[in-house]
């Protein structure tokens, strides 16, 4: 497996091989109840990626300078060797220097600000206070009476709905191409990948 630079004792927010968001993770109080956050992880790269995430606190975050660290190292090239085993045997098994780590700090806030709706809505104009508590006067059956009736469209109008809808086929019959050519691209490249040996 071919060495990757890897950048001691500094805390990085990325990996040359994937990023991750949120870059911090925030937890509000009171703490004895679960909550939920997703993180994402993203492989920008065409080889194909183990992670492992880890954390210092798992059961109960209750000091400080707790995190999440993402490892992530480069999957064997032999499918044998990752069917045979588990991530945890092949990630004791690389060398820590092949190994990336991407940590997401965790922090600890108390209850989100909350402020009654009678202030929130004093901040809102008239008008749109008026469009939310539904205080718009019905349109009356006069007004409706007084409106212009709308012209009857000409002939042409039918030309140009079949032109607009052969247009919108043949783009997308088009971008249908591209998308498969690119796809088809990267199965070529990803495959050419996996031949190769480290």
């Amino acid at each position: 497996m071919e060495k990757l630079p890897h950048k001691k004792g500094s805390r990085r927010t990325n990996s040359e091989l994937f990023s991750v968001s949120p870059q911090t993770m925030i937890f509000y109080a009171p703490y004895d109840r679960t909550q939920r956050r997703i993180m994402t992880i993203l492989n920008p790269t065409a080889m194909r990626l183990l992670f492992k995430i880890r954390s210092n606190a798992a059961y109960k975050y209750c000091f400080y300078n707790h995190h999440f660290s993402i490892l992530c190292i480069r999957a064997p090239c032999d499918d044998t060797e990752m069917q045979s085993q588990s991530i945890m045997c092949i990630f004791k098994k690389v060398d820590r220097s092949e190994i990336h780590n991407v940590r997401v700090p965790i922090e600890l806030q108390p209850n989100p600000i909350c402020i009654p709706q009678v202030e929130l809505d004093r901040l809102l104009p008239p008008e749109t206070l008026n469009i939310i508590q539904g205080n718009l006067h019905p349109v009356a059956i006069d007004h409706l009476k007084q409106m212009p009736l709308p012209k009857r469209r000409k002939k042409y109008c039918g030309l140009l709905r079949t032109l607009a809808t052969l247009f919108a086929i043949i783009t997308t019959l088009a971008g249908a191409f591209m998308q498969r050519h690119s796809i088809e691209q990267l199965v070529y490249m990803h495959l050419k990948l996996d031949q190769l040996e480290f």
